[in-house]
């Protein structure tokens, strides 16, 4: 069936004005999953025993709204206390299996001070937008995609291959054996398909916010990164004897060595490194300089946060984007050299060499244009907006500009795309927010994707 069919015509004239008389309960939706406070527990400075639960009050209003649509819902949990939800729409045919996947766990809001709302977890709406924690990144996807199959639904839609939707927990700090490789095993196992399935015969859509380089892009591209941790050994001594230490003639290093100054000459080479990824690092679906590495956090003392001491202990953060189509390796390797070379050059810290923690890397995603979901979630975009859905590319660079757990659906062996609704530059910031209107767009490009991927029982 293609979109000129007029059987097809039909049929997707139904599935949007389905999606335009169900919006107003999909923005319900989102308002009560942007007011339940989701926060992943694991994250960095969060009381975790305080912040369970979150994902799992989520995960059972989800659950309730697609047994009211009457789908089979199964709760997949490593975790007990951090369930996912699969929930499979069985087919009445051959057709191929569709997955849609989002993420529950929101980061923890920004300093609240920078908030114009009174409370990150009470959704507002302003015009045509809703503000809230998690509006963008990602609840608003889950809206979208619970959207589109209730459309499908109130369309008398019935497919031929199956659909399966993920709501995972843990996506926020690459807990994927938690989350989505966890779900992706039981939806797998539910579908009755082999591992690794065959790519012809499946797909998967990841609603995150593929706001690159305009509203709702397909990005079937993600960049890779490193997470890793610099530790600089430093020798404490007294302020007062600074002078003694870096003037010179003074004693130097036998009397102190301040690590705050030597994880400066790291956070420089790196710099050095990152402008030289400028000219070195590319890839022609991702805007020149996106590759970059960021020294995000540092925190030195001499065991206790005083100036009062020179500091004999520094840790410095770092995260590194790498390009799809290299090698995790070749760039932890070219890291860890750049590194022992600036270390090399200076006196303390040749013989006192940094330490380097390799704290996680999120793997690249990269499905091709030509793979089946994008193809048919690329025509069902056009259907909808209008307007055509270049492939990535130097003229349309729409690599997806953050990581997504399509890596863990790919690395499963299922081509993902990136396709939802918000804008990634205002996730994780104050006053987060999301422009309804894509929900409305998003959800009927992904019914319509369903279609035409998984086919419509005779």
């Amino acid at each position: 069936m293609t979109a000129t069919d007029p059987t097809a015509t039909d049929l997707a004239a139904r599935v949007r004005a389905a999606v335009d008389a169900a919006f107003d309960d999909a923005v319900e939706l989102l308002e009560e999953l942007v007011a339940i406070d989701s926060t992943n527990p694991s994250f960095p400075g969060i009381d975790g025993t305080a912040a369970a639960g979150g994902e799992a009050r989520c995960v059972a209003l989800l659950e309730q709204r697609y047994l009211a649509l009457g789908l089979r819902t199964e709760r997949v949990a490593s975790d007990p206390v951090r369930p996912n939800l699969v929930a499979t729409l069985a087919g009445a045919g051959d057709g191929r299996a569709l997955i849609l996947n989002g993420h529950v766990d929101t980061v923890p809001p920004v300093r609240r001070e920078t908030w114009t709302m009174a409370d990150p977890w009470r959704p507002e709406r302003r015009g045509g937008e809703l503000l809230g924690l998690g509006a963008t990144d990602m609840k608003g996807g889950l809206a979208a995609g619970w959207l589109a199959v209730r459309a499908l639904r109130d369309a008398g839609v019935a497919l031929a291959g199956d659909l399966c939707v993920q709501c995972v927990v843990g996506e926020e700090q690459m807990q994927h054996e938690l989350g989505t490789s966890a779900a992706t095993a039981a939806a797998l196992a539910a579908l009755g398909v082999d591992s690794p399935p065959d790519a012809e015969r499946i797909g998967a859509i990841v609603l995150e916010p593929s706001s690159t380089p305009e509203p709702l892009s397909l990005s079937p591209l993600s960049a890779g990164n490193h997470v890793f941790r610099v530790t600089i050994d430093g020798r404490a001594t007294h302020a007062g004897n600074r002078g003694e230490a870096v003037r010179p003639g003074g004693a130097g290093s036998d009397v102190g060595v301040n690590a705050v100054e030597k994880a400066l000459l790291i956070v420089r080479a790196l710099q050095e490194l990152e402008q030289e990824w400028g000219q070195t690092r590319s890839h022609p679906a991702f805007a020149p300089g996106f590759f970059t590495i960021n020294p995000g956090a540092l925190h030195a003392d001499a065991g206790t946060p005083s100036p009062a001491y020179l500091a004999d202990r520094a840790e410095l953060d770092v995260l590194a984007w790498y390009p799809p189509d290299e090698a995790a390796e070749d760039v932890r390797a070219e890291l860890e050299w750049r590194i022992a070379t600036a270390a090399a050059l200076d006196p303390w810290l040749r013989d006192t060499p940094p330490r380097i923690d390799w704290l996680g890397n999120w793997p690249a995603a990269s499905t091709t244009w030509e793979a089946p979901v994008v193809q048919a979630l690329a025509q069902a975009r056009e259907q909808v907006t209008g307007a055509p859905t270049p492939a990535p590319g130097p003229d349309h660079r729409s690599g997806f500009a953050a990581v997504t757990d399509a890596s863990f659906l790919e690395a499963a062996g299922i081509p993902a795309v990136v396709f939802g609704p918000g804008d990634l530059r205002r996730a994780h910031s104050a006053d987060e927010g999301i422009e309804l209107e894509q929900l409305k767009t998003c959800a009927a490009a992904v019914a319509l994707a369903a279609i035409d991927f998984c086919g419509v029982a005779p």
